[in-house]
C-alpha cells in the first residue's frame, strides 16, 4: 500500500515538474537531436536505442551472447557424456557384465560424480556469464555517466531521464542520437 503511494507522488511530481518546465521559457543555446534549440530543462534517452547502437555496447552484447552459446554447447556435450554413461551402465546391468554388486555401485558412483561435476560447471558459467553481464551494466553506466557530466557542461540541463520512466516527451527533448553519437566517438579515440 505504502509503495502504492509513493510511486503515484512520484509520478505525480515527475508531471508537475515536466509541466513547470514545459511552461518555463528556455534559453536557447545547443541543440537536441531533432535540430531544436535547447538549454536548461529536462532532457530524455532511449536507453534501448543507446544500447542498440552505441559501439562498445554492440560488441559486449556478441560477446555476451558468444559466452552463452559456448556455455550451452559445453553443457549440451556434458549431457550428451552424461546420457552414454547412464546407458553404458543400464546395457551392462541387463547383460550382467558387472562382476559384483561393488563394481556396479562403483559404476553408479562415478556417473553421480559425472552428474555433480555438471551441475557445478552449469552453476559456475551462469555466475562467469551473470558476472559479466554486471560488469559490463556497470562499465556502461560508468560511461554513460562520465558522458553525459561533459556533455551538460555546454547543455546545462537541469535533469537528463531515461525515457522510459518518462510518459510523455517532447521529441526537442530527446537527445539520444546527440548521446548514441558522442559516446561512439568517444569509445573511438
Amino acid at each position: 500500500m505504502k509503495k502504492n503511494i509513493i510511486k503515484t507522488f512520484t509520478l505525480l511530481a515527475i508531471g508537475v515538474l515536466m509541466a513547470s518546465c514545459n511552461n518555463k521559457p528556455s534559453k536557447m543555446d545547443g541543440e537536441s537531436a531533432n535540430g531544436s534549440s535547447v538549454q536548461g530543462g529536462i532532457a530524455f534517452i532511449e536507453l534501448d536505442s543507446l544500447t542498440e547502437h552505441y559501439e562498445y555496447a554492440k560488441l559486449m552484447k556478441d560477446s555476451l551472447e558468444k559466452m552463452s552459446a559456448n556455455a550451452t554447447t559445453v553443457l549440451n556435450n556434458k549431457d550428451k557424456e552424461l546420457e552414454r554413461s547412464y546407458n553404458s551402465i543400464q546395457t551392462r546391468l541387463q547383460n550382467n557384465s558387472f562382476t559384483s554388486e561393488q563394481q556396479y555401485k562403483t559404476a553408479v558412483a562415478a556417473f553421480e560424480q559425472e552428474r555433480n561435476n555438471r551441475v557445478a560447471l552449469e552453476a559456475r558459467l551462469s555466475n562467469e556469464l551473470a558476472q559479466k553481464q554486471a560488469d559490463f551494466l556497470q562499465t556502461l553506466q560508468d560511461s554513460l555517466d562520465n558522458f553525459l557530466a561533459d556533455y551538460n557542461k555546454d547543455k546545462k540541463f537541469d535533469m537528463i531521464l531515461n525515457k522510459a520512466t518518462v510518459l510523455y516527451g517532447d521529441t526537442k527533448n530527446d537527445i539520444t542520437q546527440e548521446v548514441i553519437n558522442g559516446m561512439n566517438a568517444r569509445y573511438k579515440k
